[in-house]
């Protein structure tokens, strides 16, 4: 139960949290995007692909309040897998994916905040390994003192103008410098391909991908009913800024717009500047998923004192058993972000494969197990029960995928007609933009110049500080 002083957040609080997470650095990589697909079309996802976040996030919502009737309210994607999908075994890998793709991000950012220091102290030719641990160590002091997402509503609310301060820095530095003479655009990108309009929509995609986080937000509000409230707030901000920063960042560099926002700066006080702000950013970003993480950890250390208040009976070894948590959580980070050679790359990935079936399928799945589970016509665990008394029996896998098979067309028909055919276009195109991805990272594979891993290790070291 959660302690006796926390209290929640209210519905704009969580939408600042929500902002934080969800237009983090994601949004420095739309001029890209806007290169690779040209002025129709990058709007066209920007605007389109927001409506289809909502509508996933309130099956989300739709199946909490369901399972919440019943006296379980999910408080993690996992959770809402054991209680619509069969049990343990659901709920275990949906936390593997989910909880290890958020592991890789909060691991990218260790690498992020590396690189901004880099870009600070760009004269100092800091290497990356070294940067990324001064990191960790200003990271420190606030993973260790925040144990719940409420608890940073000021300082993601702070962090809204942080992104936008950056924003603004590179936009001014690109007006005063003004647009190039050999730059052009194009309403469709003149390269474009099949392949490549779903690949980097598939970065699109990934910018509104933040609905891992969305059951622990709603049970971490006063009233978890009013979580669709939260989109008044952020389709507005996010439309718009994603929409700002692709036509700004195309307009002036067009063809020659770099991937990263802040690429598109020289080395100078503006890019120091930005490259601070985006330091300050990142570091909330940071904290939203560290939070998660490190109470998913702690949960499993210590169980009964993980909602332990400090001014609680023990709250002290549950405040120090969270930090020691945290501590170890960073560490991790660091290791994974320098040791595993070409992580972006495997990030980039990683994150095809993932961020859109976490996001925009497991909500539909979600939902259908909840409205059979409200009709009655067969329990999660009774699923799970009959499944185990199968094991060993002859043709069980057979029986079980029959089963399996019946439970899913008995859950579509529950959908609303409506819902049923939003679910399969939405399905389609994020296979679509996974397959896409894959043929992307394949072909850039092999275009890259054979090294081995121990090589890459030790030129991590050499790295240059800029930011990629």
């Amino acid at each position: 139960m959660t302690g006796s002083f926390h209290h929640g957040s209210t519905w704009q609080g969580t939408s600042w949290i929500m902002l934080t997470d969800v237009v983090g650095t994601s949004v420095l990589t739309f001029a890209g995007v806007a290169r690779q697909l040209g002025w129709v079309l990058t709007i066209s996802f920007i605007i389109g692909l927001a409506p289809v976040a909502v509508y996933t996030a309130l099956l989300m919502s739709r199946t909490s309040n369901i399972l919440a009737k019943a006296g379980a309210r999910p408080a993690t994607m996992g959770e809402a897998a054991r209680m619509t999908l069969g049990g343990d075994r659901a709920a275990g890998m949906v936390y593997f994916a989910v909880y290890g793709f958020a592991f890789l991000g909060n691991a990218s950012y260790i690498l992020i905040l590396g690189q901004c220091m880099q870009g600070v102290f760009f004269q100092s030719q800091l290497c990356l390994p070294t940067a990324t641990a001064v990191a960790c160590a200003l990271c420190v002091p606030i993973s260790v003192s925040v144990r719940h997402l409420s608890e940073s509503v000021v300082l993601c609310f702070i962090n809204l103008f942080l992104i936008l301060a950056v924003l603004a820095v590179v936009m001014g530095k690109m007006y005063f410098v003004g647009r190039p003479s050999h730059v052009n655009t194009f309403a469709f990108a003149e390269d474009l391909s099949f392949w490549g309009v779903f690949g980097a929509a598939s970065n699109v995609v990934y910018s509104y991908a933040g609905h891992w986080l969305y059951f622990e937000l709603m049970v971490d509000m006063q009233k978890p009913e009013d979580f669709p409230r939260v989109f008044l707030i952020n389709v507005p901000l996010q439309v718009c800024l994603y929409l700002l920063v692709a036509c700004w960042g195309y307009h002036f560099a067009g063809d020659k717009a770099e991937g990263y926002f802040l690429d598109n700066l020289p080395d100078s006080d503006a890019f120091r500047i930005a490259s601070a702000l985006l330091f300050l950013h990142v570091l909330i970003a940071f904290l939203v998923k560290n939070v998660v993480l490190v109470r998913a950890v702690h949960k499993i250390v210590a169980p009964s004192r993980v909602d332990v208040s400090l001014r609680e009976s023990g709250g002290q070894r549950a405040q120090a058993e969270f930090a020691t948590c945290a501590v170890l959580l960073l560490c991790a980070y660091w290791a994974v972000a320098n040791a595993i050679p070409f992580f972006s790359d495997f990030l980039a990935l990683v994150g095809s494969l993932l961020s859109g079936p976490i996001s925009f399928v497991l909500p539909a799945v979600f939902l259908m197990g909840a409205l059979q589970r409200e009709a009655g016509s067969s329990s999660a665990a009774g699923t799970f029960e009959l499944s185990q008394r199968m094991e060993g029996q002859p043709d069980a896998a057979m029986s079980r995928m029959s089963s399996f098979s019946s439970q899913c067309r008995d859950a579509g028909r529950r959908l609303t007609r409506f819902d049923f055919v939003a679910c399969a276009i939405i399905t389609g195109f994020i296979l679509l933009s996974m397959a896409a991805c894959l043929v992307w990272d394949v072909a850039a594979l092999q275009t890259m110049q054979p090294c081995s891993v121990f090589e890459r290790v030790l030129s991590i070291c050499k790295q240059q500080p800029q930011l990629t």
